[in-house]
């Protein structure tokens, strides 16, 4: 009855094959089944060849089961062996394949890799991205991750990444490409180590400070950034990822605010809205964010109310009275230029800004209308060095996004 109940909550719950897979690997030491075996035929004084004949195990299986010469152990065996040394079924599976030969052992790590593959990774999508090649083989996949992010091992990967990310909160495998987005963002801030504390009072009068420098196209997301690193706020961009859907989110890591933004809608007023929206997200909801490791912006929440957060970008650049001010004059871009110069912004704000008021507010679209007044946006980037899906590893780019915002 014991074993049958064992068997079954193994076989039932896949996570404990996964389990299963990590421990064969580990360095913890396994269980000595002839050690074990001998001990009981002591206990019970009672021979090896007697206690093979109750089992119905014939000898030579029973010495491929415990040297790990058998290519394919017989699970009804397994299961009298571990029944006889009083011991749970996985526990004893677990000893066996530990004693399995090179070949067998192959065999299970390329199936403990491809499971890690198939939980963390939409392989399709990456390799759609140029993440990964076409023709990559099963180590490739690995070796490429391994190094992208870091580690040494998969085992070093999972200790190090899944579990301070999802340790606290259920972790949805059904996006996989947003979990690969929330990962990346949080290995670079692991690899940046921002050492300033975070000022929450420096915050808030930095913040008042921040509109005037969206008029410097080529520099000014730069010396913000700088600035805010300098009171414990990281910002880095990375490139988006279509499949995800979001524009940006904020991480607390060692009690520091963190911030990723990416070029969701490659518009420059989208650069510096998402940049206040996250900023509102640290000074108000930081403990909510703490609790959960991390919040992602265009990401349905129960405890952020994301409308709060855009509403103070919003008005933080262009407010509803400002909107009703200059629409008259919109289609004049001498008093649009000087309607952005009193109010410290860069033209294309004013730009964006009138036409989400006008969808809101009328439902009229204006998309498209003033993009020539729009400047590139990877022109306010080159300097900040977003983190690509590229051959460069994270490592690599942290710490040169560190030297950058380090150097006065």
């Amino acid at each position: 009855m014991y074993i049958c109940r064992e068997i079954t909550l193994f076989i039932m719950d896949a996570s404990n094959v996964d389990d299963l897979l990590k421990s064969i690997f580990s360095d913890k030491d396994s269980l000595d089944i002839k050690e074990l075996f001998d001990e009981k035929l002591k206990i019970y004084n009672i021979s090896k060849t007697k206690v093979l004949k109750l089992l119905k195990i014939d000898k030579d299986v029973f010495e491929q089961i415990i040297n790990g010469t058998a290519k394919q152990p017989n699970l009804i065996h397994v299961i009298k062996i571990a029944e006889f040394l009083k011991i749970p079924i996985n526990q004893f599976i677990e000893a066996v394949l530990k004693n399995q030969n090179s070949e067998n052992i192959k065999s299970i790590e390329n199936a403990r890799k491809a499971t890690f593959l198939l939980n963390n990774f939409d392989v399709k999508t990456l390799t759609k991205f140029r993440f990964f090649e076409s023709d990559d083989g099963i180590d490739d996949l690995i070796n490429k991750i391994l190094t992208f992010f870091g580690f040494e091992s998969i085992h070093e990967y999972e200790l190090k990444l899944i579990n301070p990310l999802y340790s606290s909160s259920k972790r949805n495998f059904s996006d996989k490409m947003k979990d690969f987005w929330v990962k990346s963002a949080y290995q670079t801030f692991k690899v940046i180590d921002n050492p300033n504390l975070y000022d929450r009072d420096k915050l808030k009068s930095l913040i008042i400070k921040i509109k005037p420098y969206s008029q410097d196209v080529k520099n000014g997301l730069f010396i913000v950034c700088k600035a805010l690193y300098n009171i414990g706020v990281t910002v880095v961009f990375q490139d988006y990822l279509s499949t995800t859907q979001v524009r940006g989110g904020t991480f607390i890591i060692n009690g520091k605010p963190s911030i990723v933004l990416t070029d969701f809608n490659k518009s420059y007023p989208t650069l510096w809205f998402t940049l206040l929206h996250e900023l509102h997200h640290v000074l108000f909801d930081f403990d909510l964010i703490e609790t959960n490791s991390f919040h992602l912006t265009g990401e349905a929440d129960l405890f952020l109310i994301e409308e709060k957060a855009n509403s103070f970008a919003r008005d933080f650049f262009m407010s509803e009275e400002k909107f009703n001010y200059i629409k008259s004059q919109i289609n004049n871009p001498y008093l649009v230029s000087k309607f952005a110069n009193v109010n410290e912004v860069h033209v294309s704000i004013i730009y964006s800004f009138f036409t989400w008021y006008q969808k809101e507010k009328y439902n009229k679209k204006y998309y498209g209308a003033f993009v020539k007044f729009y400047p590139d946006y990877k022109n306010s980037l080159t300097k900040l060095n977003p983190l690509s899906w590229s051959d460069e590893s994270i490592k690599s780019v942290g710490e040169r996004i560190k030297k950058i915002l380090e150097i006065n």
